[in-house]
């Protein structure tokens, strides 16, 4: 799996708090993406492309999260693209991951 973290400013804690994650399975390049808060910007961005390449019957090509990761629409950041290997289904290696980048915020 690859995938990058989307993080958006704090100004509470003064600092980048992980608020979602865009994955990309490198055996059969199937893109999803997670927000706890699908109330957030970044939810309906991130579900806007996904449904562009449903629309158009697209798969994602090789580099789509390089493409998305420079191109963020709103004010946080995205992390560096990480991949690892795993025997976790796309939507447990996305929970967990999500879910350790979250250790240690307040």
């Amino acid at each position: 799996m690859r995938y990058f973290i989307d993080y958006n400013f704090d100004a509470k804690v003064e600092q980048f708090l992980p608020i979602g994650i865009w994955i990309q399975d490198t055996d059969d390049l199937g893109i999803d993406m997670f927000y706890p808060d699908e109330t957030s910007d970044q939810y309906w961005e991130a579900m806007q492309v996904m449904n562009r390449l449903v629309e158009d019957d697209m798969n994602a090509s090789p580099d789509f999260l390089e493409f998305h990761q420079r191109r963020s629409g709103h004010k946080g950041m995205r992390s560096l693209i990480f991949e690892e290997e795993t025997a976790l289904n796309i939507d447990e290696f996305m929970l967990k991951t999500l879910q350790k980048s979250m250790v240690g915020v307040s």
